[in-house]
């Protein structure tokens, strides 16, 4: 009895000391699962906080970008702005392939755009029997690596539609190809790159270097072609103007009657070009300008005194200095991979062209003259790029039939003189191979 007694109480002891133990573990249960729920709400509230906080920075730097690219705009510094002749040219090539004369194109830099008159050249063959069309393709602020990005375009544009050139005369500007040109450019090296190559091009940049392929694509597609330093290039400039260095002045009567001269220039253009509308490369006009036959007396005449007010010795010198300073024009120091650019230009246009000509144009030695060590690497460039193409290169930078009284400044051709003369060079050269 005793025992059964003391088992049973044995028993009643361990379910009751059971139940107090279940008993103590029941607030401590329900305790977890508040804090567990509380937790949760905390979480759930973090992460609230923290997608508003990404919202808001996402939000905030897009209003950023989009208020800069309007800036921009605004101001012209977006593809258009920057590249509206290149991109006006490249529009009208579809039609030029469209002519039905045989082609020639003058490919080149601005000193190209000045001293080439399309409408005189093909004016002048067509008084020999010979129908052409001819097409001024000088660009300024392309230095030749951007030239070959270029050149490319205009060869898948021929080349598909199976259509060649009957001449293709390139431009050799030795004062592009140098390392203080190269750079200057670099502030607008990646915009350029993201402007003039196609998606390929990009693709194996991205390919070689990953993190410049996606910094490129970024500029293209999310930046509208425009790099931070083009930005912080464009807005320091007209922040801070660069001195330009006029150490030479004109006197303030020679001042004013440009000025005036040029305002009568200006209204005589309103008034025999009513149509024309600002375009930079004009399809009507070739990619030139105007020409002399379309002219009145009157006008020609107020060109004549407007030359005589600008090519001052002053103006001269200035330009001068200003081409050493950005161009390195006299001691010409080449930047090897401009040299290999221009060779790339070259075989561009052998892909789809007949004939290919490279020529550098006439310079005003009355200003610019080259030291002796600048024509030592001159001749090794062009050398170099002879024996790269096959391609002789022609020499026209002191020909006869161009004197220093034809330019406007210490490189370019002057309007209704420079333009013409050297046309009709060029026509007395290349007549017979058209």
């Amino acid at each position: 009895m005793s025992l059964s007694t003391s088992n049973f109480n044995e028993m009643k002891s361990a379910e009751m000391n059971e139940a107090m133990s279940l008993g103590e573990q029941a607030p401590t249960e329900q305790v977890s699962a508040e804090q567990i729920t509380s937790s949760t709400t905390a979480q759930a509230e973090d992460r609230r906080v923290f997608i508003k906080i990404t919202l808001a920075i996402v939000l905030g730097m897009m209003a950023a970008m989009g208020l800069v690219r309007l800036l921009l705009d605004a101001n012209g510094a977006n593809k258009q702005g920057i590249l509206g002749r290149v991109l006006q040219a490249q529009a009208a090539i579809p039609q030029i392939i469209a002519e039905p004369n045989d082609l020639v194109m003058f490919y080149g830099s601005s000193m190209t755009r000045a001293g080439f008159s399309p409408r005189k050249f093909d004016g002048d063959l067509k008084a020999m029997g010979k129908d052409i069309s001819s097409f001024n393709f000088g660009f300024g602020g392309l230095n030749p690596y951007y030239q070959d990005l270029l050149s490319r375009r205009i060869a898948e544009q021929f080349i598909e539609q199976d259509r060649k050139l009957k001449l293709a005369l390139i431009e050799f500007n030795p004062f592009q190809t140098t390392s203080t040109r190269w750079n200057r450019a670099k502030f607008s090296l990646d915009s350029f790159i993201t402007m003039l190559s196609n998606d390929a091009e990009l693709w194996q940049i991205l390919q070689e270097d990953l993190s410049r392929g996606i910094h490129l694509f970024n500029i293209k597609y999310i930046r509208n072609h425009v790099s931070a330093e083009m930005v912080t290039s464009y807005y320091s400039r007209e922040l801070f103007p660069p001195q330009r260095g006029q150490r030479f002045k004109d006197d303030e009567e020679t001042v004013t009657v440009r000025r005036s001269l040029g305002k009568e220039l200006n209204a005589a253009f309103e008034k025999d070009y009513p149509n024309y509308s600002g375009e930079e490369w004009y399809y009507p006009w070739q990619g030139a300008g105007t020409i002399p036959e379309e002219r009145s007396a009157e006008t020609l005449a107020i060109f004549d005194n407007y030359y005589a007010a600008s090519q001052t010795e002053a103006r001269m010198k200035n330009d001068r200095l200003s081409r050493i300073r950005s161009a390195d024009i006299e001691e010409l120091h080449f930047e090897p991979f401009l040299v290999e650019s221009f060779i790339g230009i070259v075989k561009n246009f052998q892909r789809f062209s007949d004939k290919v000509e490279v020529v550098m144009l006439p310079k005003n030695s009355r200003y610019i003259d080259y030291t002796p060590e600048a024509k030592i690497r001159l001749a090794k460039a062009i050398k170099q790029i002879e024996q790269a193409t096959g391609i002789k290169i022609k020499d026209h930078q002191d020909i006869k039939e161009v004197n220093a009284d034809m330019y406007r400044d210490t490189t370019h051709l002057s309007r209704y003189r420079g333009d013409i003369a050297y046309t009709d060079f060029l026509v007395s050269e290349y007549a017979q191979a058209l």
